[in-house]
């Protein structure tokens, strides 16, 4: 009685060592599967109707594909003060990358050639001189060059939305034309307009988490600014805001310079 009684003790204690080992190598594939960058929930208006409008409407008007000179030029436009802020607050197709597609994204590291200074010339290059041959032939006929505008942003749109299933959102966004151009006349150095904006970590910041990074839409790395007087000065930052709402301190804000120059001019007390 005893020994079957013993057998049947090892036979249970070896069913439950086998079951935690194998629920041990189970959770070590999760964890290795899981993904560092994932979805935070968009605030604010919901702009993607326009592209959607814009799409559909400019298939039967052409002459309608004009009004993406708006959304060619006013990046580039607002960059000279404020940075990359239209393309995180104000772009109808980031919108809708922040809105609908990052819910089903994988949320993948974008490829790290994508931001290199080599392949975002080229793709300037590249879609600019596409354009500039399509509206060769197409000028003197408004409905034909309407035709060439929404041809570009229909296909830019179908290879974005493609990117953001096999990588991440915005994918698209770290090699943008537009965005590129955005980048390279965004304020990089003192003195700043005073329109420019920057996210502020404060110096206790210890980079623990890293939630800042997790929900960064443009996969940067906000808490390397901890401390600094000028904020962080990435030029791809599009000034979202979503890392200042990931922060579990609160630690994180979007200071106007007004305001960064004020708080510098301010004496610092001692604590008691």
């Amino acid at each position: 009685m005893i020994d079957k009684f013993n057998a049947k003790i090892i036979k249970i204690c070896c069913r439950s060592i086998m079951k935690a080992l194998i629920l041990h190598y189970i959770s070590k594939v999760i964890m290795a599967q899981k993904r560092f960058h994932r979805y935070l929930p968009t605030k604010g208006w919901s702009l993607y109707w326009i592209l959607i409008a814009y799409l559909a409407i400019g298939y039967f008007y052409p002459a309608i594909g004009l009004l993406a000179l708006v959304c060619m030029i006013a990046p580039v436009a607002f960059a000279v003060s404020r940075g990359r802020w239209w393309c995180g607050n104000a772009c109808p197709r980031g919108n809708m990358y922040d809105r609908l597609l990052a819910k089903y994204s994988p949320h993948r590291p974008n490829p790290p050639f994508v931001r290199t200074f080599g392949f975002r010339v080229f793709m300037v290059l590249f879609i600019f001189t596409m354009f500039g041959v399509q509206m060769y032939f197409a000028w003197g006929d408004w409905n034909a060059v309407g035709r060439v505008f929404w041809n570009i942003i229909t296909i830019t749109t179908v290879v974005g939305v493609a990117l953001s299933f096999i990588y991440a959102p915005r994918t698209w966004c770290s090699f943008c034309p537009m965005g590129t151009l955005s980048s390279w006349v965004t304020p990089k150095k003192a003195p700043f307009p005073k329109a420019f904006t920057s996210v502020n970590v404060d110096a206790s910041c210890r980079i623990k988490c890293k939630s800042c990074a997790r929900v960064c839409p443009m996969q940067i790395k906000p808490y390397d600014s901890r401390g600094s007087e000028t904020g962080y000065l990435h030029a791809d930052c599009i000034k979202c805001g979503k890392c200042v709402a990931a922060c579990p301190l609160k630690i994180m804000k979007i200071k106007p310079q007004n305001q960064i120059t004020d708080d510098r001019s301010q004496p610092k007390t001692m604590p008691a």
